[in-house]
């Protein structure tokens, strides 16, 4: 499994960030690469389900996401139910002094062994520059 993980500290109160997360509109505003980002039924709480598409490497990647934790306002976070890639993440909101740590965790599985570790290793500076990035977008819509 490789794990990622990338923090930023919004002026916000964890509400805010939670509410801001929580609203799968925003996915594709903030995180690059993001195709499609559509529920499945309902789109709120622990159960809910999405249907996500993310480019890597040029490559479609389709998947099937599913709530499993939904702590209002402290973590939101989901696992993969289908897809090529296995995969899990999620979001926390720890109150500061000024404001919030928001922290966003992404793990997943490569398929296919040496090839999929190969393909991965090319992916993994893509991931975190992409996560680091969708936190700065984060900060400034909220901010804003």
């Amino acid at each position: 499994m490789r794990v990622f993980r990338a923090r930023v500290l919004a002026e916000v109160p964890p509400a805010r960030a939670f509410d801001f997360v929580a609203d799968y509109h925003n996915v594709r505003r903030v995180l690059d690469g993001v195709t499609r980002w559509e529920p499945l039924g309902r789109a709120r709480g622990t159960g809910a389900r999405f249907d996500v598409e993310m480019r890597t490497l040029g490559i479609p990647l389709r998947n099937v996401l599913v709530l499993d934790r939904w702590d209002e306002p402290r973590a939101l976070g989901w696992r993969s139910e289908s897809g090529l890639i296995a995969q899990r993440g999620g979001w926390t909101f720890t109150p500061r002094r000024g404001g919030t740590e928001i922290e966003l965790e992404i793990a997943y599985q490569p398929p296919g062994a040496a090839l999929g570790n190969l393909l991965a290793g090319r992916a993994d500076a893509l991931v975190r520059r992409r996560l680091e990035k969708a936190l700065q977008r984060m900060k400034r819509a909220l901010e804003g």
